[in-house]
């Protein structure tokens, strides 16, 4: 069965360890289990690009959807027996004892061809088209029914099926799925050598991420016009993160006192730049 693991700093993070966080020895142990599927570092929130678009007027924000420490900072996605073994995995991950991991099944659909998985073979050998995104994407009850209010019953744009084939058209899209709401969400963390298992999601905000896609567009641009094609930018928000470069097998220690010193630097053009960049291309 896979799952999603996605980790965040959470309320209580613990101090660094390079004795106890060195991350080679869990991707190693997943390899040879033959159980993970993909993983990636996403950059830090100064980098997130939240798109949504209310009343057909499409607005741009620097920062991630919500302002708490629970931010999604990476995933990896599994191919486990069941929830035990996700949870055992999940519980020795370094994000478990520095922060906390979310584990969340995906939503099983009746017409999906069996033994399917979410990750499509061979991406990892696909050559690197342009700039690859996280797009987180979030339920928000409230908009959805200011949504619905507005434009009345949900009609066929109210569905991804059509974004779904335009960005495969496109090679925009590389995957996605939709996950399994909060209810069926597991909480794993580990604190002085006990591990602590929780249900629901790490974050008790009403905004919750609902699926996900991971894009390739030529830049932040062009991945917001993207994103503003999505239903779920009319009834929830949208949330873009590009990927972080990352290598398990690199020293550990070294990198993780270069990315703590690349944590305040904005990479990513603002949104106000993105926005004019838009208007430009329509005139």
């Amino acid at each position: 069965m896979e799952y999603a693991l996605f980790y965040a700093a959470g309320t209580d993070p613990q101090p660094y360890d390079p004795a106890e966080d060195d991350i080679a020895d869990w991707v190693a142990d997943l390899e040879a289990r033959g159980v993970i599927e993909y993983g990636v570092r996403l950059r830090p929130e100064q980098d997130a690009t939240t798109v949504r678009v209310r009343r057909g007027e499409l607005l741009v924000t620097d920062g991630p959807f919500t302002e708490s420490k629970e931010s999604v900072g990476g995933f990896d996605i599994i191919d486990v027996a069941d929830l035990d073994e996700a949870i055992e995995i999940a519980s020795r991950h370094p994000a478990a004892r520095l922060g906390q991991v979310e584990v969340r099944p995906f939503m099983q659909w009746p017409d999906a061809v069996p033994g399917q998985r979410v990750v499509p073979a061979g991406l990892e050998e696909r050559p690197v088209r342009g700039q690859r995104y996280f797009l987180a994407v979030v339920s928000d009850p409230a908009a959805r029914e200011e949504a619905t209010d507005v434009a009345g019953d949900a009609g066929d744009d109210d569905y991804p099926e059509a974004w779904v084939q335009e960005m495969r058209t496109r090679g925009a899209r590389l995957f996605g799925e939709v996950l399994r709401p909060p209810a069926d969400t597991t909480g794993v963390r580990r604190r002085d050598g006990r591990v602590i298992v929780t249900d629901g999601p790490f974050s008790e905000a009403k905004e919750w991420i609902a699926g996900f896609d991971l894009l390739e567009a030529r830049d932040l641009a062009d991945a917001v016009e993207i994103a503003a094609k999505h239903p779920m930018a009319r009834g929830g928000t949208l949330e873009l993160r590009p990927l972080w470069e990352f290598d398990p097998s690199t020293d550990h220690v070294a990198r993780t006192a270069a990315e703590a010193a690349d944590r305040d630097r904005r990479l990513e053009p603002s949104a106000d730049e993105v926005l004019a960049t838009l208007a430009g291309a329509t005139r």
